[in-house]
């Protein structure tokens, strides 16, 4: 399991390089407000993603172990594809929901919602290591196009970064089904008709039942997350967005070894049964993760709040010198997120999404009623103030519960 974890810590850090340096190259060549419009293109993709996967979602890592792959990759193939077509119906007739190129963010969004299924599959496998690769691959095709464009002084527009952001989600989106292509052989017509109807209805319906409490919980988190960003548009516009985007992008980029730790977390722990000795493991499993991501999440915020402001206008531009004092009012609730991810993946791999939904949605109700009050008044620093009263709700929630669940869980079993 620690080699999974390198893995997949080695992976998200250069994900996030190349991640961070697409933030440097639109900001530097867009400013404030060509990378407020990037922002809010990549949430709307991400939205469209949320719904697009609301079978094909996270909960397949649970599941494959348990399903047939073509009872879980059909009706998660399907339901995007038809949520596809309802998203271009509903951008017709209301152009104003996606005012900015709405047909490439529906497509950009199909392809990554494909990809991402793709990835939760093979993470259910535990065949992590080509999961990650599905992963990078994105960031990576991206960075280096925006990098091409700017050798060649063709990056004048946001139009050119969704143009990059295409191209590499068809490249992953073919990378993640080549990988996967002996599953996917098993998708003829001769195999499939030895498939009961009846399997597929249930299956389907566990999906539903499942993807759907996951996937209303991760739309709660990420509205909780990134509803702000709709706020200081509203209110300020999107130069703000693109100043705040940024301190928001670096702060949650300390989360990245936490991420990993919860990931390999929620592999594992859904691979064992619930007996009573397993339910002691799971715990035990899930509070040493904790304590390794709430300490190295420390040390990642220390160095982003000591880093000298002039380091921060040399690598963004002069638009961007309030970031480190946004990451500085963010840094304890972005601790409280990292260390409760932890306790979501654990929920998670005992089958209940419910937790999780139920705290974002207290995170999200404080976010609502303080964004209200504060942001309008203080813009991005009532943005700030907000997220961190927010997320620590959101934390103290899921560990109460955590809590609660697993009182009754003592024992001496290893963590391997």
């Amino acid at each position: 399991m620690i080699k999974s974890v390198l893995h997949t810590f080695i992976t998200k850090i250069f994900s996030a390089a190349f991640g961070f340096l697409t933030i440097i190259i639109v900001s530097r060549l867009l400013g404030a407000e060509g990378k407020g419009e990037q922002a809010m293109i990549v949430l709307n993709i991400y939205v469209l993603m949320l719904l697009f996967t609301l079978l094909g979602n996270s909960t397949l890592v649970y599941l494959t172990p348990r399903f047939k792959f073509p009872l879980l990759i059909i009706p998660s193939l399907v339901w995007i594809m038809a949520l596809g077509l309802v998203a271009v119906a509903i951008t017709i007739l209301f152009p104003s929901v996606l005012p900015h190129y709405a047909a490439e963010t529906i497509g950009i969004a199909v392809l990554a919602s494909v990809t991402e299924v793709n990835q939760f599959v093979l993470l259910g496998k535990e065949k992590i290591r080509k999961a990650n690769r599905v992963k990078v691959l994105s960031p990576l095709i991206t960075c280096l196009l925006l990098v091409i464009m700017c050798l060649f002084n063709s990056l004048d527009t946001t139009a050119d970064f969704v143009l990059a952001l295409g191209i590499s989600y068809l490249f992953s989106t073919a990378y993640s089904v080549f990988v996967l292509r002996t599953d996917y052989a098993e998708l003829t017509y001769n195999r499939l008709k030895t498939i009961p109807k009846r399997a597929f209805r249930q299956t389907t319906a566990t999906m539903f039942a499942k993807g759907t409490t996951k996937q209303c919980g991760t739309i709660i988190q990420t509205l909780n997350y990134r509803i702000l960003f709709y706020f200081l548009a509203a209110y300020f516009g999107e130069k703000l967005v693109g100043i705040y985007s940024n301190a928001v992008s670096l702060s949650e980029a300390v989360m990245l070894f936490g991420s990993s730790l919860a990931l390999v977390q929620y592999s594992r722990l859904s691979n064992l049964n619930r007996t009573d000795g397993e339910a002691v493991l799971m715990k035990r499993i899930t509070l040493k993760m904790t304590a390794i991501n709430a300490f190295y999440t420390v040390l990642a915020l220390l160095v982003l709040c000591i880093m000298p402001k002039g380091v921060y206008v040399w690598l963004l531009g002069a638009d961007f010198e309030s970031v480190r004092y946004i990451i500085r009012l963010m840094a304890f609730g972005i601790l409280c997120i990292s260390c409760s991810s932890n306790f979501t993946q654990y929920f998670a791999s005992r089958g209940n999404f419910t937790i999780s939904a139920f705290a974002s949605l207290a995170g999200l109700l404080i976010t609502l009623v303080f964004g209200v009050l504060l942001v309008p008044k203080y813009g991005i620093n009532g943005a700030a103030v907000t997220s961190v009263v927010s997320f620590a709700v959101t934390a103290l929630t899921e560990g109460g519960f955590f809590v609660r669940w697993t009182r009754k869980d003592t024992g001496t079993q290893e963590v391997n």
